[in-house]
């Protein structure tokens, strides 16, 4: 199965206070290093961010947001659309210990589905999930209604959640969850 990366890095990062996807991390930055991540497992990777940005992996698409200032809605539709697979890996730029096992197995296990999403504690991880092209329409039209949360085209797709027993056996921890918010995240995070 062909399987695309869509990275989102072009969040305004206010909790943060700067550009998250240049900040430093284990001898790279944070986009670079989850770029690392997805390449092994992807047959293309896709960057969305409406900044231009010094990609340093080799074919590499990156495309801007058709709907600026919408949040990662926005992002996922610019992915999806410069997309040429049917099944997209969307995963934000500020998560370093993405598993490159766990994001395989999601892959895997949304066949049949319109999307493959995290469902932990009672809450979707709807930036470390697969979206099937058939949910593009779906977020159009979010888009074009002013509705932003993610979420909210859901209970319109075929959905499968994804367990954190699943997910366990590849990340004991879950770290593979973990984004970075806060310069407090950041530090947490490099112990």
């Amino acid at each position: 199965m062909k399987l695309t990366g869509i990275v989102l890095a072009g969040g305004l990062s206010t909790r943060m206070g700067r550009d998250k996807a240049t900040l430093p991390f284990s001898g790279s930055d944070l986009l670079h290093t989850v770029l690392a991540r997805l390449a092994p497992v992807c047959d293309h990777l896709i960057v969305v961010s409406n900044i231009r940005r010094e990609i340093l992996v080799p074919d590499v698409t990156v495309v801007p947001d058709q709907y600026p200032q919408c949040g990662p809605l926005a992002g996922m539709h610019a992915g999806l659309k410069a997309s040429a697979t049917a099944y997209n890996f969307v995963v934000a730029c500020d998560m370093p210990f993405l598993s490159t096992e766990a994001v395989a197995y999601m892959a895997a296990a949304a066949q049949g589905f319109d999307a493959a999403v995290p469902f932990i504690d009672g809450y979707y991880h709807p930036l470390h999930a697969v979206y099937h092209q058939n949910c593009l329409s779906f977020i159009e039209q979010l888009l074009h209604d002013g509705n932003y949360r993610v979420l909210n085209f859901y209970a319109k797709v075929r959905l499968r959640q994804i367990s954190a027993a699943e997910l366990r056996r590849f990340d004991p921890q879950l770290k593979t969850l973990d984004n970075i918010n806060t310069p407090e995240d950041l530090a947490k995070l490099r112990q």
